[in-house]
């Protein structure tokens, strides 16, 4: 095959490994640790703290930070079909592999898939594993549940969901809780807890959508029993908040509460007094659940958009999680701090809160183009101003003690539906890298990891 027709460049990479040394393989180190055990292996990933560095440990044991590139496995899907991917490589992801996505990601320093790893690689690089507990993501954009992006807040105190949920679990849970590179699971991505920015995005939340629910449900019960705890005795004063002519709290469970006022701030307090009640059935069915299905692996529950992460759900999901991760901004609304910049303030509270590891799950910045001018994810005006921001961002996540790992949003140009232009990704649709980016993640993610032998 002609050198011309690599536009990766994967055969310069093959070629500046061996050049390296003639005993350095192109594959990675099993699970690129620094080496030399930090302790005793277990035989799966955990975390590990040395001072007041929290950091993770592979199964042997060695130090490692989770440094990954996302929805590796997208390539070649969707509308863009004539990538190198398929038109070079003709879909072969071991020929891929060898020949240059693995070479790639050893010379950018790259220790993990993220998640949205390819199936047939993942005895390759460490990874994470996704589900979804509910559909509450924020790019669900439907409201009618036939159609395919819609979104929908269960009744999270029904037992039948509650047996769904744990079944699901279960089945996921036993196609990877033996495996090694594994390195923990990931929930729910962008989830919509937030009842002021959820009632903005979508004008409902799941708090309104509890009140819809009929007479007799589970969670119309739950809800009523907790106002009518949270008003006893005092009968006039919630008829009067509430508007609603009723002659005993307890009827609360049978009639429409289509009509409650929720922009009154008292009615606001009891609906932001409600949710950990919801976060805390949610969490203790998945959450109980995972630990049963799968008592090996690490478990970094919902994937929180920064900015949408009340305290009360972060203490809800405290006792089930082994670390947070988050999302920072994606272009949703100017309710949430944009992903130009490293949200400190949205990012130490969710460490402060649930005194746990954290993990920054997808993040990107992006720029327009010629041929896209709209991108996913906050937009600098130029590449340049786009790799010195995500320079930036690199080093004040990498400056917390408790970041354990960082996730790219994308490998390749991908079609981003819905009119929102393109997933910006670190090579372009022909294969060709975007070399500013890419050195500054390079560079980047090579001093996180020569940091980490002082740390032991």
């Amino acid at each position: 095959m002609k050198t011309a027709s690599r536009p990766f460049g994967c055969l310069l990479f093959v070629t500046l490994l061996t050049a390296a040394s003639a005993d350095e393989p192109a594959e990675f180190d099993r699970f690129r640790g620094v080496e030399g055990p930090a302790a005793e292996g277990t035989g799966f990933f955990r975390l590990e703290k040395r001072g007041e560095r929290d950091l993770l440990a592979t199964p042997e044991g060695n130090l490692y930070l989770a440094l990954g590139i996302n929805h590796i496995s997208a390539i070649g899907s969707g509308k863009f079909r004539d990538e190198p991917f398929t038109t070079e490589y003709g879909r072969d992801w071991e020929r891929f592999w060898q020949e240059c996505l693995g070479p790639q990601l050893h010379d950018w320093h790259v220790t993990s898939f993220g998640y949205g790893g390819p199936s047939t690689l993942l005895d390759r690089l460490p990874y994470f594993a996704t589900i979804t507990v509910a559909p509450i993501e924020k790019h669900r954009s439907e409201s009618d549940l036939k159609k395919r992006n819609s979104y929908h807040f269960p009744d999270v105190f029904d037992p039948e969901w509650q047996e769904k949920t744990r079944a699901s679990i279960e089945q996921f849970a036993s196609r990877h809780r033996d495996d090694p590179y594994l390195i923990g699971y990931l929930w729910t991505d962008t989830p919509t807890w937030s009842l002021l920015e959820t009632r903005a995005l979508r004008g409902t939340d799941w708090i309104t959508e509890i009140r819809r629910l009929p007479p007799g449900a589970p969670g119309r019960m739950a809800y009523a029993k907790f106002l009518t705890r949270r008003y006893t005795g005092r009968l006039d004063e919630f008829r009067e908040l509430y508007g609603l002519e009723i002659d005993a709290l307890e009827e609360l469970a049978s009639i429409n509460l289509d009509s409650v006022p929720v922009g009154r701030h008292r009615v606001q307090d009891d609906d932001e007094a409600f949710l950990p009640e919801i976060a805390k059935a949610y969490y203790a069915t998945a959450g109980t659940a995972l630990r049963a299905a799968d008592p090996n692996h690490l478990n970094f529950g919902d994937r929180y958009l920064a900015g949408d992460a009340p305290p009360a759900v972060l203490e809800a999901a405290m006792p089930y999680i082994d670390a947070v991760a988050v999302q920072p901004g994606d272009r949703y609304s100017r309710l949430y701090p944009p992903s130009t910049t490293f949200p400190e303030e949205e990012i130490e509270q969710l460490h402060r809160i649930t005194k746990k590891p954290v993990l920054i799950c997808d993040h990107a910045i992006s720029y327009p183009t010629e041929d896209q001018p709209r991108t996913i994810f906050e937009q600098m005006p130029s590449e340049e101003a786009a790799v010195q921001a995500t320079r930036r961002f690199l080093e004040a996540a990498f400056a917390k003690p408790y970041i354990i790992g960082y996730l790219r949003c994308q490998y390749v140009d991908r079609p981003a539906g819905f009119g929102r232009g393109l997933r910006q990704g670190l090579v372009r649709r022909d294969g060709t890298p975007r070399d500013g980016m890419v050195e500054v993640y390079r560079s980047a993610f090579r001093q996180a990891l020569a940091a980490l032998p002082s740390m032991r």
